[in-house]
């Protein structure tokens, strides 16, 4: 696994072989986002949920985000993560939080991201993701314009939050990526 583009790319990524958990975003996957917020995300502080080896984060950072932050559950992916950052050499842009992402949301999350990155597992249940949207909004971690890009299995639609809209679907095989913005009404405070 490799870095898909921007400064970084061509760089290997360490991916933990022996976790039957973890399963990597595809490269097209993770090219095509990057391709749709490539001049966006420059300056942006980024929050990627479900970080797994922290590849679409890294994507982030080499395409010129300033801030990247990654939450995961699992030891060994917090330690590949982790090796992945100091093997590229971003540590100084870049910070590992090990737990379950609804705890972490709402103790950790004092500031807000420009964009949240979220690749949960395809059987993640979808009132899940919807309970951590709906936190997101209402713990206002996502800035005003902020965007928050999702990757599922199409057959685990997204649950419709109030106050959330999604702009953008696109369609990879097995995977749907998400782009979701707060809703007008929503930004206006109406």
């Amino acid at each position: 696994m490799r870095v898909i583009s921007g400064y970084l790319k061509g760089r290997k990524l360490f991916f933990p072989e022996k976790n039957k958990e973890l399963r990597a975003t595809k490269d097209v996957v993770r090219e095509a986002i990057f391709d749709s917020l490539r001049d966006w995300v420059v300056d942006k502080k980024v929050l990627e949920i479900f970080a797994g080896t922290g590849a679409l984060g890294i994507e982030a950072v080499s395409h010129g985000a300033k801030e990247v932050v990654f939450l995961e559950e699992d030891r060994e992916a917090v330690n590949c993560i982790k090796k992945n950052i100091d093997q590229l050499g971003i540590s100084e842009v870049c910070s590992v939080k090990k737990g379950k992402v609804e705890q972490f949301i709402e103790v950790f999350c004092k500031g807000r991201f420009d964009l949240i990155i979220a690749d949960p597992p395809y059987n993640y249940p979808s009132n899940r993701i919807g309970q951590i949207l709906r936190m997101i909004l209402e713990l206002d971690i996502v800035d005003t314009n902020g965007i928050i890009v999702i990757e599922h299995d199409k057959r685990n639609t997204l649950p419709d939050v109030e106050g959330l809209t999604v702009y953008k679907e696109r369609f990879y095989g097995k995977s749907v990526v998400a782009y979701i913005k707060r809703s007008r009404e929503n930004k206006e405070g109406t």
